[in-house]
């Protein structure tokens, strides 16, 4: 099963969320998009892999 993360903007213009398939909250960072993905991308990592997706 290939497991995917969100990747969002908050309300605050320099932090992002980032959440999983089901919509539950997996961390909160401070940074660029970048980062962000980045994050994600180590969560996914840390479980097999997976894909990241950037909302709006």
């Amino acid at each position: 099963m290939r497991r995917i993360r969100y990747v969002a903007p908050t309300l605050s213009e320099d932090a992002w969320q980032i959440t999983d398939a089901e919509g539950q909250h997996t961390a909160r960072i401070i940074g660029t998009e970048s980062e962000a993905v980045a994050s994600a991308l180590r969560q996914l990592a840390a479980v097999g892999g997976g894909r990241v997706l950037v909302t709006g």
